[in-house]
């Protein structure tokens, strides 16, 4: 049987390596890479039998890239498609993608067996013993997913349930004394209690949006006005009180009126802050740059270090630790900054350059398909 050439286009180094990884035990599948839409167009020739084509590149939509081959190739030429998104897609947007040429949609996390399955059909193979031995891959493959995942969740509930006793035990202490003496009742105490349930809720708040994202739910969002300048000003003076590092910020586009979600920007911003903090060299300032770019607000958190290797392949697993990180988290950060930005509209970049590691967000001026704010 010959063999099959397939092109991933796809922004996030993370995703291709999942989808190369799944395809790598076909030995008769051929992967191509891109990660833009200029760039997998170039790739796409009459030689590449299929496409699994990321929705949502930086540079084009998916079905703008869809309608490029068509004109490159002509619609009788185009390979067969499959349309991936890393959120939630309603049946509408199915249906828009089907009809703009797309002849599948998978939706992450990618399930090998799923994918397999549907490249197959696509590609119309009919030989009996290589869907044999497809499904003997296809059962070591998920075997291993599985294993890795129990060990990801066992690191996952340690580290949770390690953090989570923390805020418990002072908010127990604080009503416990309260209780014993109401005279010790004071502004103090009630501000300890409260700012220690208010991080028990974050904690919770956080496992349950990443669960969600991952069964192939979205973040549910609620659009306000919002003055851009006074927004980056509050949150980053309160992150100048949390975390050791200067915060450098240097605002370009103050006075523009923007419809966001004011908690999924302070929690894009609140993440990756802290993230610097954490992981950053503890001397040298974390940067934070902001400008107007067209329709788009543009951000960047930089700092003095690098992400790990490890950690760049696997921003969009949930609950993965890197095992480079010297200080203790949850792997759950980076994958909901993912998803709080992917759910805007919008997009973010993780990259390590000229010895510092640097964050850069793109959010829509209007969230799109969100109702206002009551």
């Amino acid at each position: 049987m010959r063999t099959r050439r397939i092109l991933i286009i796809d922004d996030m180094h993370a995703n291709r390596y999942v989808l190369r990884k799944i395809l790598s035990n076909e030995q008769n599948y051929e992967v191509l890479e891109a990660s833009n839409g200029a760039d997998g167009l170039a790739l796409m020739d009459t030689t590449v039998d299929l496409v699994i084509l990321d929705i949502n590149l930086p540079d084009m939509s998916g079905f703008e890239l869809i309608r490029e081959a068509e004109r490159k190739l002509g619609s009788d030429h185009v390979p067969a498609i499959i349309n991936i998104s890393a959120t939630f897609i309603s049946g509408a947007d199915k249906a828009m993608g089907l009809n703009k040429g797309a002849r599948a949609y998978l939706t992450h996390p990618i399930d090998a067996e799923e994918m397999l399955a549907t490249i197959a059909s696509l590609v119309k193979s009919d030989n009996r013993l290589e869907r044999i031995e497809r499904r003997r891959q296809v059962a070591v493959a998920r075997s291993e997913s599985l294993r890795a995942e129990k060990i990801m969740l066992e690191r996952f509930m340690r580290s949770f349930s390690h953090d989570l006793r923390s805020p418990l035990a002072a908010a127990t202490m604080v009503t416990g004394l309260m209780k014993k003496n109401p005279a010790r009742r004071t502004e103090e105490l009630l501000q300890i209690l409260e700012d220690n349930l208010r991080r028990i809720d974050r904690m919770i708040g956080n496992v349950l949006d990443i669960s969600h994202v991952a069964m192939g739910g979205g973040i549910k969002l609620a659009a306000e006005p919002l003055v851009v300048g006074p927004l980056f000003e509050d949150a980053l003076n309160n992150l100048r009180l949390q975390v050791p590092q200067v915060i450098e910020a240097q605002l370009n586009a103050t006075d523009v009126v923007v419809s966001w979600d004011r908690n999924a920007f302070l929690r894009i911003l609140d993440n990756l802050v802290i993230n610097a903090s954490k992981h950053g060299d503890h001397e040298a300032p974390i940067r934070v740059t902001q400008w107007l770019d067209g329709s788009d607000i543009r951000f960047s958190v930089a700092n003095l270090g690098s992400f790990p290797e490890e950690v760049l392949t696997n921003l969009a697993t949930p609950y993965f630790i890197s095992t480079r990180s010297e200080t203790k988290g949850w792997g759950l950060g980076l994958p909901i900054v993912k998803a709080l930005c992917e759910s805007c509209g919008g997009h973010v970049a993780f990259d390590n350059h000229d010895g510092g590691a640097k964050v850069e967000v793109r959010l829509p001026l209007s969230l799109q398909g969100v109702g206002e704010r009551p």
